[in-house]
This record gives structure tokens, C-alpha cells and sequence, in this order.
């Protein structure tokens, strides 16, 4: 491991080793070569002699359609933005002028269109910074969202998605900027970068959303002192998600540990439990997230997401339990 990387160095590189070497590509956005460079998100971007580096004025609305519009015509761009409030101004082309588009035309024969945005997650900054609720603009668009955890993700989504033919949103949290990089080593990945497995086990399957896998990892590290072995997955926001690796592991382990930091009431685990009914595997369920449909009082929610390991170890002992009662 290259200690003198962190989280977003390992992600520009990621994106550099596409740009530096994929021929014409557009990459614009508001400050994206001045000042802090959209704090840092666009530090240190280059492309090849074919490419262009943009700087554009505040119009969330006129990029996406533009980025859409070269996408149209067979070109690769890719809009940076500073935070995923920032898209909300561009829902109208995200949901309506996308979803015109490939009712009309198989993406395979079009460009690329990439939004590479920022998710403010290390607590309320002020207006216009309290989405980090990715998910939720999967479910808007149908449109493919992936949130980058690792080195590897970054590799394989980065690598695999920048300049693929289509449209979809790709995601970094703030909260991560300056930790080191996170290098695992993978056990499995699916071909659309949908999903990635970091750890095998018999006794839980452990599925995180957004940016959680980090505390899904420690989780699972501390379950294993006690003799309990996970299954351990990243899942993006990808509608129609193939559920067969996590089908296979919560048949084998009959337990389900849900992790999501989306501050959100409709979360992607609750259609992953769907989906497993549908298919007859009802695992124990136990979901664990950072904010419920409800809240107390108004005001502004902490982001911190933490998670108490007693209510894991309890909710896998009733299983237990009932399992030896039975």
C-alpha cells in the first residue's frame, strides 16, 4: 500500500489513468481549475492532448443537458460537482430528458455522459448541503449511482464506467477526503460494479449501502474475535440489481445485517428484503441505519454513523436461540 495516498488522491488517479488515455473528452464544471478546485475533487485532474479541462459558469441545469446533449451526439464528458444538493437543479434533464433519450436510442450506440460529484456527509455545512442520500437519485432517474469505498472501486468503477457508453452518477464523500485509502483485497465483484464482496462467512451476511463499509468492515472484525464469520458486500445503487450473490449468501447463513448512511426513509436494503421474499429466502433481518422516518424534533441531524456491536451480537444470538428451541 502506498501510504502517501489517501481517499480522493487514489480516486483522481483513478480517473486520470481514463482520461490521460481515452482520446476527445470533455471534463467541466464550476471551478473545477481554479481556487480549491472543487475542494480538492478536481485537484490534480489531466487529460490527454485530445481532451479538454473546462471551467463553466452556475448553471446545474444547462450542464446536465449539455453532458446529455454530447452523450447524443457520441462524445465523452463528465460534469464535477462540488456537492449532490448541486444536481437537484439539474432533475429535470436527469429524470425526464434521460429517460426520453434511451426510449429512443440503445445507450450502446451513444457517447458517454459521467456526473462526478462530492457527497457532503461530515454534517450540516449550510444551505444546499444536507443530500447524501444517493440512493434516492437512483430511484428519481433509474439511473445507475455508484459510491466509491475503496481503491478497488475506484479502479474497477472508474476504469469500467468514466467513459462507458450511457449515462450514470458516480459519488465521494467528503467525510473520506483525507483518510488513507482503503486497499482490500476484493473476493468477488459482478460485471456492472454493482456489487463487491470483501469477506466470506457462514454465519452473516453484512450488506452496506452508500458510504458504510467502512464500519461494515470493523464490524465484521469484531464479530470474527468472537468465532462469528461474515459475509461481507458493498452494494451500489444499480435499479435491477442481479441479487444472486447475496441471494446465495443469505440462503447459506440465514441472517441479514443491513448498514446504510443515507440520511433517507426509503433505503435500497428494504427492495434487497423484497427481493429475497420473492425468491423464497427469508433470512433474520436487522437493519441498521443513521436516521428513521422520524424525527423527534426539527433542527439539523448529526452525520455521524456509528453502530453498537451489542445489538449485532443480540440480534445473532436470538437466531440462535430460536434456532436451537426449533
Amino acid at each position: 500500500m502506498d501510504l502517501s495516498k489517501n481517499y480522493i488522491t487514489q480516486i483522481v488517479e483513478a480517473v486520470n489513468s481514463v482520461t490521460e488515455h481515452c482520446g476527445p473528452v470533455l471534463l467541466f464544471g464550476e471551478n473545477i481549475d481554479t481556487g480549491s478546485k472543487l475542494s480538492g475533487l478536481a485537484r490534480g485532474l489531466k487529460v490527454n492532448p485530445e481532451g479538454r479541462i473546462l471551467n463553466v459558469g452556475n448553471c446545474e441545469l444547462t450542464h446536465i443537458g449539455v453532458g446529455l446533449g454530447m452523450m447524443m451526439d457520441g462524445g465523452n464528458a463528465a460534469v464535477f460537482m462540488k456537492q449532490l444538493d448541486f444536481l437537484l437543479l439539474g432533475l429535470d434533464q436527469l429524470v425526464n430528458t434521460f429517460n426520453f433519450i434511451r426510449s429512443t436510442r440503445p445507450l450502446n450506440q451513444l457517447g458517454s455522459f459521467t456526473v462526478f460529484l462530492i457527497i457532503c456527509d461530515q454534517g450540516y455545512q449550510g444551505p444546499q448541503s444536507s443530500l447524501n442520500a444517493a440512493g434516492d437519485v437512483a430511484s428519481l432517474g433509474n439511473v445507475n449511482v455508484y459510491c466509491l469505498n475503496t481503491a478497488e472501486e475506484a479502479r474497477s468503477i472508474v476504469g469500467g464506467q468514466f467513459v462507458n457508453p450511457g449515462f450514470r452518477v458516480i459519488c465521494t464523500s467528503q467525510r473520506l477526503f483525507g483518510t488513507p485509502v482503503l486497499d482490500l483485497p476484493v473476493e468477488m465483484k459482478t460485471t456492472d460494479n454493482s456489487m463487491f464482496r470483501y469477506r466470506s462467512g457462514d454465519d452473516v451476511t453484512i450488506a452496506c449501502y452508500n458510504f458504510s463499509l467502512r464500519e461494515g468492515l470493523r464490524l465484521a472484525d469484531q464479530l470474527s474475535t468472537v468465532g462469528i464469520k461474515s459475509d461481507l458486500f458493498h452494494v451500489n445503487f444499480v435499479p435491477g440489481i442481479g441479487l444472486e450473490p447475496l441471494i446465495d449468501s443469505c440462503t447459506r447463513t440465514g441472517a441479514l445485517v443491513l448498514l446504510d448512511d443515507s440520511k433517507t426513509v426509503t433505503k435500497f436494503g428494504d427492495s434487497l428484503v423484497t427481493g429475497l421474499h420473492a425468491r423464497d429466502v427469508k433470512p433474520a433481518v436487522l437493519s441498521l441505519s443513521r436516521r428513521g422516518c422520524q424525527e423527534t424534533e426539527y433542527g439539523v441531524t448529526e452525520d455521524q454513523f456509528a453502530i453498537e456491536d451489542r445489538s449485532v451480537l443480540d440480534f445473532l444470538e436470538g437466531i440462535r436461540s430460536q434456532t436451537i428451541a426449533n
